[in-house]
């Protein structure tokens, strides 16, 4: 498969990292563009275009530290800052406007109740994105270190 334009949303979390790489790589074999976009959510009793300072330098440096993961992987990547209600539909909105060929996500390990368990932008991007969703979820804590936790 070929891809040409790659989107990867990241929120600053370990998981962005394998989601990344493997987005490089995959632009590598096809000469695809990777664009890594963030999404500040904003609340809905303030206006869209409300400006939190500390949010959006957060953001900026999740998208530097996303640029920084690219370079070592030897790819480039462009960013983006966007600002929304609903991450997941501002994603959709982003991924339908720059003709996105594949979604490359980074998905916590989160393993309440013994259930696995999906956030709700991940179930979005799953029933509502065009193009194919690969997901690089986070190893499964080590066994030795769960019993140490406790």
């Amino acid at each position: 498969m070929n891809f040409s334009n790659i989107l990867v949303p990241v929120k600053g979390s370990p998981c962005d990292q394998a989601a990344v790489r493997l987005a490089c790589q995959i632009a590598k074999q096809g000469k695809a563009k990777v664009l890594a976009i963030h999404v500040i959510e904003i609340q809905r009793n303030l206006p869209l275009n409300a400006e939190d300072d500390a949010q959006i330098q957060q953001g900026e440096a999740v998208l530097e530290h996303t640029e920084q993961i690219a370079h070592a992987a030897k790819g480039v990547v462009e960013t983006e800052l966007l600002q929304a209600r609903v991450a997941g539909a501002a994603l959709i909105d982003e991924a339908t406007e720059r003709n996105v060929d594949l979604i490359v996500m980074g998905v916590p390990y989160r393993k309440p109740l013994n259930e696995f368990v999906l956030g709700a932008t991940t179930q979005y991007l799953l029933k509502n994105a065009a193009c194919p969703v690969w997901f690089c979820r986070e190893a499964m804590p080590d066994a030795k270190q769960d019993s140490r936790k406790k």
